[in-house]
């Protein structure tokens, strides 16, 4: 185990490292779900196999987030949310959807709103965001906060203090969903900045509380939300 900081150039690539590691992994491990699945005869598009592959994914990030944790001796406080700290998930749920909506609204005015990768499956396939929603609350919400808000900002706060931590794992947070959005590199970009800044709410309120199941539930309910909006704006029509 090693508890001592290297160079900044150093940590900070070790720590873009991580984010590119726990990238690659989820990707393998998702399509080694999805081969034997679809040898079975499911269909690729089918919600067992989305919301399977996109679970086992998530499950390997965190195997690798966990062994970078064990081996740099990150603290990750998690205990019960306090009624104080339950304001702070409910503050950041609405704030967090505010700036989502309006920089969802800066973006299309600009022509830079990027499409969703998940666009066409969800619109053929509109259960898949129920299950998408479900499993950001039992895996999406648990696995990424722990890696980017526990793992990642507790290392940088470590060595560059609260506010450049909470900036450099929002960073990091939304280089991972780049792959999430369609379109040209730049809109692509601004997709992932977007995701980005609303990391940021997450981030706040992990260094307000110290406590990371702060975040996860502020997570877990902004996905949630936005995810059934989508199924009731699909299946309505």
């Amino acid at each position: 185990m090693s508890t001592n900081y290297p160079s900044t150039p150093r940590a900070l690539l070790e720590l873009v490292a991580l984010t590119v590691g726990v990238f690659l992994v989820s990707l393998v491990a998702g399509v080694a779900f999805i081969v034997p699945v679809l040898a079975l005869g499911y269909g690729i598009e089918t919600t067992l196999v989305l919301v399977g592959s996109t679970a086992v994914g998530q499950l390997a990030m965190f195997g690798l987030g966990y062994a970078y944790r064990r081996y740099r001796d990150v603290s990750v406080p998690i205990a019960l949310p306090s009624l104080f700290q339950f304001g702070y998930v409910v503050g950041g749920v609405v704030v967090a959807i505010a700036l989502a909506i309006g920089l969802s609204v800066l973006l299309t005015t600009l022509g830079l709103l990027p499409g969703s990768v998940i666009s066409d499956t969800a619109t053929t396939n509109p259960t898949f965001l129920l299950g998408l929603a479900a499993l950001s609350v039992v895996v999406v919400a648990p696995v990424e906060e722990f890696v980017f808000r526990g793992v990642v900002q507790g290392r940088l706060r470590a060595r560059f203090g609260a506010v450049p931590s909470i900036i450099g794992a929002s960073l990091l947070f939304g280089s991972l969903h780049l792959a999430n959005y369609s379109g040209n590199p730049v809109s692509i970009v601004a997709g992932a900045l977007m995701i980005a800044a609303v990391g940021t709410v997450f981030g706040v309120v992990y260094e307000r509380t110290g406590n990371l199941l702060v975040p996860v539930l502020v997570h877990a309910i902004y996905n949630v939300i936005l995810l059934v909006s989508s199924y009731i704006s699909i299946t309505a029509v």
